[in-house]
């Protein structure tokens, strides 16, 4: 008897890995599906090929199914997720002339604030143009954790500033092409920033919101509510991988599972960097993948999402918060779905 075959949509970044190991490791086949990777340049195409159909599920950012379910994406199909695939990850990287500029500040929210608005003054007092920082996303926690980290310095976002959307993908191009200064992306472009010798890493977002969602298993409601063994299953044999990735040794493996792919184009030593679990290291990504309560939709993250959508004028302030939180964050699935892992450990690699 032939087993589901599904397409699953991702970006190519380090927290991409459980999707990897679910495949590699057998997760997928242990829950009774062939899954079918396919590799997308940015998050709006992974959107709209999910809400056209073209794919099943994709990984996505973990602000998308708010925004989808409220209409604020403009395509008006509800997202759901009932996984979180990874917190924590993102670094904000700046050129190297714009580090050397800032004399090299410690690698903390308030050093590094404080010694950009101090340039940022002496700029406006020369005349010169305003910085240029990207993020991956209009819904995403790298623009709303570096808006969160500006007002925090006493920076205004929308003024002192000028923030720009860029793939992950095309960060490192652009910080080369100086077309932006610096940029919030995840892992590995700010270690590829320092590899390339174009920027150098500033700070890493987990100091600014520790544990922030980053990314999301995500099915459009219509899938969910048609296919929801398959989406059990897909969301059990996450689970596992996420389990698997998180006991000693893992990680390493699993970087080289995204170097033998050639997932992403950067040095293979900058996709074992992205994967570590360096507590010690303030720049680490210090990337979480979803094991035990952190796997969960937790609503205070979707909450927290949905206060700087209206902050930044995305959405309405009379938006019904706890309805669209409970409506795209889907923890009774999620509990479904755990009681389906087996956390089967591959022969080889356990």
């Amino acid at each position: 008897m032939s087993r589901p075959r599904l397409n699953l949509g991702l970006l190519p970044l380090a927290d991409a890995a459980p999707l990897y190991v679910a495949r590699e490791c057998g997760f997928f086949a242990g829950q009774g599906l062939d899954v079918r990777l396919s590799v997308e340049t940015t998050w709006a195409s992974l959107r709209d090929k999910l809400a056209a159909s073209l794919l099943d599920a994709a990984q996505l950012l973990a602000p998308m199914p708010l925004a989808a379910h409220l209409g604020a994406d403009g395509l008006g199909v509800p997202i759901d997720t009932a996984l979180t695939l990874s917190r924590n990850g993102n670094a904000l990287t700046v050129s190297t002339a714009l580090f050397e500029q800032l004399d090299q500040p410690p690698p903390l929210p308030a050093a590094a604030g404080a010694a950009l608005k101090r340039l940022l003054a002496a700029d406006r007092a020369a005349g010169r143009p305003k910085r240029v920082f990207a993020h991956v996303f209009p819904f995403s926690s790298h623009h709303y954790l570096l808006r969160a980290w500006l007002l925090s310095a006493g920076i205004d976002p929308d003024r002192e500033v000028t923030l720009a959307v860029v793939p992950p993908p095309r960060m490192l191009d652009a910080l080369r092409a100086g077309e932006i200064d610096g940029y919030c992306a995840g892992a590995p472009w700010g270690s590829a920033a320092e590899a390339a010798g174009a920027g150098q890493r500033l700070l890493a977002t987990h100091l600014i919101r520790p544990g922030c969602a980053e990314k999301v298993l995500a099915v459009t409601r219509h899938w969910a509510a048609s296919h929801r063994e398959q989406h059990l299953a897909l969301v059990a044999a996450l689970i596992d991988a996420g389990r698997w990735l998180e006991q000693p040794g893992h990680r390493l493996d699993a970087s080289q599972m995204l170097v033998d792919a050639r997932l992403i184009d950067v040095p293979a030593y900058c996709v074992r960097e992205a994967l570590r679990d360096d507590a010690d290291d303030p720049r680490a990504a210090q990337i979480v993948f979803g094991a035990s309560a952190s796997a969960s939709p937790h609503h205070d993250d979707a909450r927290w999402f949905l206060a700087q959508m209206q902050r930044c004028g995305q959405v309405p302030a009379a938006v019904e918060v706890e309805d669209t939180v409970a409506s795209s964050y889907r923890l009774g699935l999620h509990r479904a779905a755990a009681l389906r892992a087996t956390s089967v450990r591959h022969p080889v690699l356990q």
